[in-house]
């Protein structure tokens, strides 16, 4: 079903972007104003489309098109340049073949495809994981697996040390490592509490002391922050994991802040990522254990797709706020809300977990 309904919805996708791209339909209204209005009628009623809506409607609708693109173009614009410190062109001094880049959780999921496509431009990449290195990692050489508890600051200022000495400075890194559990917040034991919080969100800061100062002094880095969707959109019986995504968004905005204001580093680019649904090994585990139907993993992207929007970002040597895929950004809005609306959807997303996954949840 799914593959059924994937060529279709790409299709009204590829649609509504030509809709709204003014250099398509700005030379379209063009030509309608300009050329003899009784010429482009004649052809204009020879077409379905005349018994939908009438000349002078299409008129309008095309200027609207214009307008709402134009609009769009100016905010994309205006976007790129606010998430890139502030600057149009883009970081200088970047030699992929030297820089190290440094990304955690590196072994499976998310941070194994950012890790082999960054390796894929030359880049040396050193993954920080408690899991083993999977075996695709032995024939590449610019892969380094380093052993690592990110809940633990001991292990990661060891690690940190390690690969300076066997590496150099690392110019760009990837805080991706997460984790996430099945249980209602009157269940959530006091162990896997303080775990989620230092695994999720406060190895950023450990990550970021150790790895930042380097960055700072040399006025170029990129720090990428995998978050999720949910950092804007709460979930019944998975409040740890969405208070760590929304943590992790604050501190992006915090340290995207601090690099311009206090350190006047605005070479050091800050990107955050917000995927939708992931089919990583940690969600296919979830969904296989509730009972879900296993066909519900087709509809989800993969980590590939993912790495390569973040991979693509960094190679662009330019910050960014990243939501994949691209429908998810008017989800950022959903805290201005009435509340009203905020709570439809977060009942109706609410009702879909306890429905979906009420099995293996603890409450």
């Amino acid at each position: 079903m799914a593959a059924l309904m994937e060529l279709p919805l790409k299709g009204l996708g590829l649609i509504a972007k030509c809709a709204f791209q003014p250099i398509i339909t700005g030379p379209m209204l063009g030509l309608l104003l300009y050329t003899p209005e009784q010429t482009w009628k004649d052809a204009f009623e020879a077409t379905p489309l005349s018994h939908v809506i009438g000349p002078h409607s299409l008129i309008r609708i095309l200027g609207i098109l214009v307008a709402v693109g134009a609009i769009r173009k100016t905010n994309a614009a205006l976007n790129a340049w606010a998430t890139n410190n502030w600057q149009i062109r883009a970081g200088h001094g970047w030699n992929w073949s030297s820089e190290i880049a440094v990304v955690t959780g590196g072994c499976s999921g998310i941070g194994k495809a950012i890790a082999e496509a960054l390796t894929s431009h030359g880049i040396r990449v050193a993954v920080l994981d408690v899991q083993d290195a999977p075996e695709t990692f032995t024939p590449n050489e610019l892969l380094s697996y380093f052993r690592c508890d990110i809940s633990s600051p001991e292990a990661i200022a060891e690690a940190a040390d390690t690969i300076r000495n066997a590496l150099g400075n690392p110019s760009i890194l990837v805080n991706n490592a997460g984790i996430t559990g099945s249980h209602t917040i009157l269940k959530t034991p006091s162990e896997f509490l303080s775990r989620i919080f230092d695994v999720n969100i406060l190895s950023h800061w450990r990550l970021v002391q150790q790895f930042v100062p380097d960055m700072v002094a040399k006025n170029k880095g990129h720090i990428v922050t995998v978050a999720s969707v949910n950092s804007y959109l709460t979930n019944s019986a998975n409040a740890d994991y969405v208070a760590t995504k929304t943590a992790a968004l604050s501190f992006h905005e915090g340290l995207t802040s601090e690099l311009k204001t206090w350190y006047k580093a605005s070479g050091v680019k800050t990107t955050i990522a917000h995927p939708a649904f992931v089919r990583t090994p940690m969600i296919e585990e979830m969904v296989l254990k509730s009972g879900q139907d296993p066909k519900i993993l087709e509809t989800m992207m993969l980590p590939e797709e993912i790495a390569e929007v973040i991979v693509r970002q960094v190679i662009s040597r330019r910050g960014a706020q990243l939501f994949i895929p691209g429908w998810g950004a008017p989800i950022s809005g959903l805290k201005g809300w009435p509340n009203w609306t905020q709570e439809l959807v977060r009942d109706a997303f609410g009702k879909t977990s306890a429905v979906t996954s009420g099995g293996m949840i603890a409450y």
